[in-house]
């Protein structure tokens, strides 16, 4: 090989390392923006158990108008889905069943964009053979269902009401706790309790799905009225994207359809 090759061969095999490295990186930046935008296109949803139903409505809606977007759902007590997304649970959007629990995020700067999307009611149900007409009815052995005071914005609401009534003392050793307001309705249809207190909401959807063993029996007449808060709770564009369309005359539409107050 002549001295002439020497060097055009090494400027070769450089340009080609140069070459393969850019293409790579190219590559890699590719997948990275592919990767930034399919995360963008899903959607978590932390939502209250008494908006089980109607956000697969809101799903669907939303989905129509957002091509391609992924949403999925995390049910549960408000103040439980509170406590996941402050020890770092991945949500993007937190439904409440109440105002409290997005309002301790958003003190914490982990809430934003919030909206009062609902309002609902509370009411004491019982079986439908139950000859009960207020919950002092109770007698020795029979058990009254309220979701968690601590997690369950419906347990608190009752426990409040109950003490605002001078009812809760009388009641207390007839308690039994739920997980959330559709374990309330589980316990009263099964008979494992004689009384619950659960969402006007809740009770309507048990009724439309064909269950006929449970029937409210009174209206609790809060001294405030039940607000349902939301608010976007990452940096993703399409969780604003839900808040907004909460506010749109489609969503409140859907949420009226199950007897919210929109």
């Amino acid at each position: 090989m002549n001295k002439y090759c020497k060097p055009l061969l090494l400027m070769i095999i450089t340009v080609s390392v140069i070459v393969a490295g850019c293409s790579n990186s190219t590559a890699k930046n590719s997948g990275d923006t592919k990767d930034k935008e399919n995360e963008e296109q899903t959607l978590q949803v932390s939502a209250a158990a008494s908006l089980t139903d109607v956000t697969k409505d809101l799903e669907q809606a939303f989905e129509k108008q957002h091509k391609g977007v992924d949403v999925s759902f995390n049910y549960g007590g408000s103040g439980a889905l509170r406590q996941q997304i402050e020890k770092g649970a991945p949500a993007d959007v937190l439904m409440s069943a109440n105002t409290k629990d997005v309002d301790a995020l958003t003190k914490q700067k982990k809430a934003h964009h919030t909206y009062n999307y609902a309002k609902n009611k509370l009411i004491l149900i019982g079986g439908d053979k139950e000859k009960y007409h207020q919950v002092s009815d109770l007698q020795q052995g029979d058990k009254l269902a309220l979701g968690e005071v601590k997690s369950v914005p419906a347990g608190k609401y009752a426990e409040q009401y109950l003490k605002d009534q001078g009812l809760y003392h009388k009641v207390q050793g007839h308690i039994v706790y739920a997980k959330d307001v559709r374990q309330v309705l589980n316990y009263v249809d099964k008979g494992n309790a004689q009384l619950g207190y659960v969402y006007k909401t809740d009770l309507y959807q048990n009724q439309k799905n064909g269950n006929d063993k449970v029937k409210e029996i009174d209206d609790a007449q809060l001294k405030k009225p039940i607000i349902y808060k939301a608010a976007t709770t990452s940096n993703k564009k399409m969780a604003k994207e839900w808040v907004d369309f909460l506010k749109t005359n489609k969503a409140k539409s859907i949420l009226k359809k199950y007897k919210f107050e929109a």
